[in-house]
């Protein structure tokens, strides 16, 4: 196995190691369009409805149908995700909706859809990326859930997430749609973190290395904004700490105690500088981006972030489980890392 998911020569890298060619990785470039806006929210829902209605009428439970179109208002990608499934979206091939732009990191958000009663509800993060995703105002977003239809944009491409049930039909043409839609709400509205402070810790110690050092329709729906996922620094042990992670990788161990703020908010896990667990070049295995670890009300999740080889929990690969109290998570070679839940929560 290797991950072969490095960012191309002109990226940054941080800390952690040499670059390697990873074209077969990435989704082909698009001619440069950079410099265009993202299609306004009308424009773009035109375009991509046929398609979005299409994938609904195809769920068979509570779903989001989710559409890509670039900047010259032409449909690029469309995908159903279902309950309990999860979406990566960014440049490279394991992403489930492919970007290609150069101005998109190869795992630049990670989505969930769940499900309330016959419900959806969505969930999206932007993977502390240099370039958060704007909602339907234009403001940036670090996190984001709703209940309803929900415009994003990165870069230049807008995205569209329509809800669908079995038992909610959709209109036949999309201008009626467009009209009949609920008036988007939001609340909570929190920016992302600062771009200074998106870069992670080692997690655990780095190898020993040779030469020089590694571098519904009816009801308005509400869409709530909250902060990007957190990181974890070697001197912010929480107040009180609502579970503990320990990674192992060989003999190289290490500790973390989170709270129930920073699980509620994410957890990336990886080899790059902006995961809140850097494991730099401990396991080529592991994915710059290989995980979220995220509190979704009383659950913690475990979500892969589109990663080249997987998270397995019990010898299984998981695409997005719920962990219990006590767990253990394997990923790249030989990457552990173990959950607990704390009882009482250490004040």
């Amino acid at each position: 196995m290797r991950a072969d998911d490095d960012e191309e020569p002109g990226e940054e890298t941080g800390t952690f190691g040499p670059l390697f060619d990873n074209r077969g990785t990435m989704a082909v470039l698009a001619a440069s369009d950079e410099n265009l806006p993202a299609p306004p929210p009308r424009a773009a829902f035109l375009v991509a409805y046929d398609r979005l209605a299409e994938l609904a009428s195809a769920t068979r439970k509570p779903s989001f149908a989710v559409a890509l179109v670039d900047p010259r208002a032409r449909l690029v990608g469309a995908v159903l995700c279902e309950a309990g499934s999860p979406l990566t979206i960014g440049r490279h091939t394991k992403c489930r909706l492919q970007v290609p732009s150069s101005a998109i990191s190869l795992r630049h958000m990670a989505g969930l859809v769940l499900a309330d009663g016959s419900a959806p509800k969505l969930q999206v993060w932007d993977l502390n990326t240099k370039l958060p995703f704007r909602a339907e105002d234009g403001q940036e977003s670090g996190a984001l859930s709703s209940d309803g239809p929900t415009y994003l944009s990165i870069g230049a491409y807008a995205l569209w997430f329509l809800p669908c049930s079995p038992d909610v039909p959709w209109p036949a043409r999309a201008g009626d749609a467009w009209t009949s839609m609920p008036p988007r709400t939001f609340v909570d509205r929190r920016a992302p973190a600062a771009s200074d402070k998106r870069a992670g810790v080692d997690a655990l110690p780095p190898p020993r290395l040779r030469g020089g050092p590694y571098r519904g329709l009816e009801e308005p729906s509400r869409v709530t904004t909250q902060a990007s996922p957190l990181l974890l620094g070697d001197d912010e042990e929480p107040e009180i700490a609502w579970g503990t992670i320990r990674l192992q990788a060989g003999m190289a161990k290490a500790k973390r105690r989170v709270s129930a703020e920073r699980l509620g908010q994410g957890l990336l896990i990886g080899r790059y500088e902006r995961c809140g667990l850097s494991l730099g070049e401990i396991d080529r295995n592991v994915s710059r981006v290989h995980f979220l670890l995220v509190r979704i009300g009383a659950d913690v999740w475990a979500i892969d972030t589109g990663s080249t080889n997987g998270v397995r929990r019990n010898g299984r690969a998981i695409e997005a489980e719920v962990l219990a109290d006590v767990d253990r998570l394997e990923f790249g070679s030989r990457m552990i890392l173990d959950w607990q839940r704390l009882e009482h929560p250490e004040a």
